[in-house]
């Protein structure tokens, strides 16, 4: 068989090209520490590392979203527990205004705390976060959720959604609660009815919050509790529906501290009522945290230092603390919530972690090149190499006319 020149020639070419090939894929790996550079190297390796790849960036976003859960709840459980040793303090305060020697003087110093008390309490509640979102304004992160409006009463600009994060694949965490929930929708006085007197009173008497025991939980409509004399000189006391205008209990004597019962409402009147007096008694409406404040403070500014104004002052600061009681016992339930988001996270944040090494070993193993081999490999392919450059230039020397 003869073989020409030429055919030698592009033979020679040919293989030193597919060597270099190889020397050059060797190289790649080495520089890059990867065995499979492109698809067609090992189309199922290059399957598993395509799928691992995911999954490893999207346990990375988890960790990502967990981590700014963990942020957000923590900012919220310490505005939280801030605002529970404002209320501790501001229910002290009440419990102090209810000192019967206590004189204006006094009075006026404690309605100058717990001013600034209500003051840090709006604070605590339009906190925002390191991004400028207000914590508790729901989904509306840039409008601020608390503001007094023309008459100076506070209103709620957020809206009652919670946002959310996702924290794994089937996880999905709150990272805040709207601040309608924390500190608006709360019902006041014993959560069923709310009782006050009336501003008008010039007896001594003071209503007490009560309890309500009815199978059906709502009232059918308000009260009020009138008191007269009968002819033969008693206290009296008369309970009539506002709406209907029934007499629920006619004219009864009335006795110091004595339950007055009715529709499964039970509270007591003590002190020295006198005829005329009123009392009221109203199913509970939602009592935003803040108003239950300023109306004790309202009461205080209004303080008539007489014996039926101080029965009004105890009347207003025993149905208000009441009612900042069922504040304090909400936040705490959203608090519990909290610390059990806080708990999830952190649960859901490990086991992501250690997915996450699970991975990445399991992706070292099928993408990452064995140096070892590979490098003893190039040295292989080096030497062949060589030899055929040398072989070539060899070959290329041999001519007829050498020998003629």
């Amino acid at each position: 068989m003869r073989i020409s020149t030429a055919q030698m020639t592009n033979s020679g070419v040919r293989e030193m090209l597919l060597r270099q090939a190889e020397v050059q894929y060797t190289q790649l790996q080495l520089a890059t520490q990867k065995r499979v550079l492109k698809p067609s190297d090992d189309p199922v390796a290059a399957t598993s590392i395509s799928f691992l790849q995911t999954e490893i960036s999207q346990l990375e976003q988890f960790n990502v979203n967990g981590n700014m859960a963990k942020a957000s709840n923590e900012l919220e459980e310490g505005v939280l527990a801030s605002t529970t040793d404002i209320l501790f303090r501001i229910r002290s305060l009440m419990v102090n205004l209810g000192n019967g020697t206590y004189g204006s003087d006094e009075l006026n110093s404690i309605s100058v705390e717990m001013k600034e008390r209500l003051s840090e309490l709006i604070g605590l509640a339009n906190t925002q976060n390191a991004n400028g979102d207000y914590l508790f304004s729901g989904s509306k992160v840039k409008v601020e959720p608390f503001t007094k409006d023309t008459a100076g009463n506070i209103v709620y600009n957020g809206d009652q959604n919670q946002r959310m994060l996702r924290v794994s694949s089937g996880v999905v965490e709150p990272i805040s609660d709207p601040g309608f929930d924390v500190f608006m929708d709360i019902k006041n006085g014993n959560g069923k009815f709310f009782t006050s007197s009336n501003a008008a009173n010039t007896g001594t008497g003071i209503i007490s919050t009560g309890s309500y025991q009815a199978p059906p939980n709502f009232l059918a409509e308000p009260y009020t509790v009138t008191f007269g004399t009968d002819i033969n000189g008693n206290t009296t006391y008369t309970v009539t529906g506002d709406t209907s205008g029934t007499t629920v209990v006619p004219a009864t004597v009335w006795q110091d501290g004595t339950a007055i019962t009715f529709n499964g409402v039970s509270t007591a009147i003590t002190g020295e009522p006198v005829a005329g007096d009123v009392f009221n008694i109203a199913p509970s409406s939602s009592q935003d945290l803040f108003s239950s404040v300023q109306t004790t403070l309202d009461a205080v500014n209004a303080f008539n230092d007489t014996p039926a104004g101080r029965a009004l002052l105890t009347n207003t600061i025993n149905s208000m603390q009441e009612t900042l009681d069922r504040h304090m016992q909400n936040i705490d339930v959203v608090r519990g919530k909290v610390g059990s988001r806080l708990n999830a996270i952190a649960s859901e944040n490990n086991s992501n972690l250690a997915l996450l090494v699970t991975s990445k070993s399991a992706l070292s193993d099928v993408q990452d090149l064995d140096v070892v081999e590979a490098s003893t490999r190039f040295s292989q392919q080096l030497v062949v190499l060589e030899a055929a450059q040398a072989s070539f230039v060899r070959v290329q020397g041999l001519n007829l006319f050498n020998f003629l």
